[in-house]
């Protein structure tokens, strides 16, 4: 399996972290449409994406595949968690787990993207002048636990 351009794993990334619930759907897929139903349904607000009309979406659909083990659609995920497809989506509303993803700490997925970008500032961070006033906050939450596995 190829491997992603930097830009769709970033991409990819950035819309499972910044979305509460993501779906990677194709329009045309009774499977993806069915959870998107369930979803909406039950007043769980998401975000989608259509592979099959974007130009990426072989790629995206492949890198999805390498991070989550999973290439079929929907493939869906909730505050980071990698939640399944759509019998998995189903099985989990059901089951009251996916609520528990939702309100519960954040997945792997959203810590990998967070200590990715802790990373980044801190490598390209240049010292401030001695009379420049910081804008890191004094009330910082607490960093997350470490015994989530990176993506």
């Amino acid at each position: 399996m190829p491997i992603a351009s930097k830009a769709v794993s970033e991409l990819v990334k950035k819309l499972i972290t910044d979305n509460r619930v993501m779906i990677f759907s194709k329009s045309y897929c009774p499977y993806s449409n069915n959870t998107k139903s369930l979803l909406t349904e039950n007043g769980i607000e998401f975000s989608a994406i259509e592979l099959d009309i974007r130009k990426d979406g072989s790629e995206i659909q492949n890198h999805l595949a390498a991070i989550s083990g999973q290439r079929t659609v929907p493939n869906v995920f909730a505050n980071g968690h990698h939640v399944g497809g759509c019998d998995d989506t189903f099985a989990a509303f059901k089951t009251n787990r996916l609520i528990d993803m939702l309100n519960g700490p954040a997945g792997k997925f959203a810590e990998a993207k967070k200590e990715e970008d802790k990373k980044t500032k801190s490598s390209s961070a240049s010292p401030a002048p001695a009379n420049a006033s910081s804008s890191a906050s004094a009330s910082a939450a607490p960093a997350a636990s470490d015994d989530k596995a990176p993506i």
